[in-house]
């Protein structure tokens, strides 16, 4: 631990589910833990971290009590996961088969290994299976003298495979690293480096030995293509991937947390090649997932309901909003999100119903935004916000609603100075000018917010946030040719 707001930044990782074990366990511990939980819990009702709080409470010893916390906390968070981890089970496994080696009792010792092989091979765990080995062949000459030239020879070529295995899977990671790398820096592969990925990455994967390997090579591959540009073997390759966990379930039920950001990642290739089948498919596939673990529960929910909701602004479906609200307002409160997703689904839902031409609930879910005034991630997001409430409150005609949402528009965008000020302004006095605009005059004031959109995207130097541009032009197109919004979104979509 080694800066004073590490423990604080721990227990607020930690799901509803840990916090309850972890209490639990202190309490089991009687007074000696009694300081510590005391601790555990003033820190856990902390919005934000405040140490002259803590040293009120606790003026004594207040970094060595944090640091056994701490300490306390991973000790505790280990014994919760290990029951749900076969990594963990085999680490302890091995661990027991060493104290019963030391015991001399040799036959539960050879169990013990076989229960942490069978583990090992089930994940793939190349690494663990060479310890396994290490310890067999310390067993087989200890306990099994006379049958050494029949197990020492097996146990050598099992452990030349694993150390071919396990290069596989070294010299695959780190190619994924070095195109990533590339990939980040917008590089496409120059002559040189594709020189030196040709032989590896033309290789035939059903001759890779690692099946963690071969999930790398095909994330090699689809990440090469990416920065080429070339996105129908990306599709390809990301199809591939998931496949891979399809037919490793026992290491996708272990490492479930990277499958749900694969399946992201293939999703948004998804988006690019207009796949909406393959993209319905998926969510369905995710929605059936069913985690144990609290924190991949806590994954699964915000890249399931991302992908969900931006899916559903894409083509335009509305229906079962109250549901689907429903459902992200309940995860919002069972989950710890990080500040920018809360801010992306509390978005994205209000965005729906504005779709759906429900401006009120659309209104209180930008209220819902606006008013979490601790969450300051994404502030560009706040600003599109209020836009999007501004022509809410029109529709409405919450005209009380929309004075005050023109007062504070203006003041967010004096409190976010940005270079295209100037546009969002502009943009502002041409929504403005709609209120009072007579009949007359109304395709005039639309046509100028529309041409105001045209000059904040040829100006904005970033993406503009949420698609507000989009939004607005969506919603301008079906003042004009009297349709739903909706109608306009599924048109542009088939």
């Amino acid at each position: 631990m080694k800066s004073k707001t590490d423990l604080f930044r721990l227990i607020r990782a930690m799901s509803r589910s840990e916090k309850r074990y972890f209490a639990i366990d202190a309490q089991k511990a009687g007074k000696k833990n009694a300081k510590y939980l005391a601790l555990f819990k003033l820190i856990n009702a902390m919005e934000e971290y405040d140490e002259s709080k803590l040293k009120a409470k606790f003026p004594k010893h207040l970094s060595v009590d944090k640091a056994y916390l701490y300490d306390a906390i991973l000790r505790s968070m280990r014994d919760y996961h290990s029951k749900k981890s076969r990594a963990a089970q085999i680490k302890e496994k091995i661990l027991d088969a060493k104290y019963l080696y030391e015991r001399e009792l040799y036959d539960l010792c050879e169990e013990s290994l076989g229960e942490a092989k069978s583990l090992a091979e089930d994940l793939g765990d190349n690494l663990a299976l060479l310890e396994i080995n290490k310890q067999e062949r310390r067993l087989v000459r200890s306990a099994k003298k006379k049958e050494l030239p029949i197990h020492v020879p097996v146990l050598v070529d099992a452990k030349e495979q694993n150390i071919q295995a396990l290069q596989e899977e070294m010299v695959y990671l780190d190619l994924y690293d070095e195109i990533a790398k590339r990939f980040i820096e917008r590089r496409k592969p120059d002559e040189a480096f594709n020189e030196e990925l040709e032989d590896l990455l033309k290789k035939d994967e059903t001759s890779l030995v690692s099946i963690l390997a071969t999930r790398r090579f095909y994330q090699c591959k689809g990440l090469q293509h990416q920065i080429l540009g070339d996105f129908d073997t990306v599709f390809d390759y990301y199809n591939k991937v998931i496949n891979w966990w399809d037919n490793n379930p026992k290491y996708k039920e272990e490492e479930f947390y990277n499958y749900v950001i694969d399946a992201s990642n293939f999703l948004a290739i998804c988006f690019k090649k207009d796949k909406y089948e393959r993209i319905k498919e998926l969510i369905f596939r995710l929605e059936t997932e069913k985690p144990n673990n609290p924190h991949h529960q806590k994954v699964l929910f915000q890249r399931l309901y991302q992908f969900k909701l931006v899916s559903r602004i894409n083509l335009g479906i509305v229906d079962d909003l109250d549901k689907l609200a429903k459902e992200i307002k309940e995860g919002l409160q069972s989950f710890t999100l990080h500040p920018h997703t809360q801010k992306i689904l509390t978005s994205n839902i209000a965005i729906l119903f504005f779709i759906a031409e429900r401006f009120d609930c659309c209104i209180e879910w930008c209220d819902y935004l606006i008013n979490d005034r601790k969450n300051t991630a994404r502030l560009d997001i706040n600003r599109a916000i209020y836009f999007l409430k501004l022509i809410a409150s029109y529709e409405a005609d919450e005209f009380d609603v929309l004075e005050s949402t023109v007062r504070t528009t203006y003041r967010s965008l004096s409190k976010m100075e940005r270079e295209d000020d100037i546009h969002y302004n502009s943009l502002l006095k041409g929504i403005k000018k709609l209120f009072n605009a007579p009949l007359n005059e109304f395709k005039n004031v639309l046509s100028g917010i529309e041409e105001g959109v045209t000059e904040l995207r040829g100006n904005s130097k970033q993406r503009v946030p949420l698609g507000i541009d989009e939004l607005i032009m969506w919603w301008i197109q079906s003042k004009k040719q009297h349709q739903s919004i909706v109608s306009i979104v599924q048109r542009k979509t088939y």
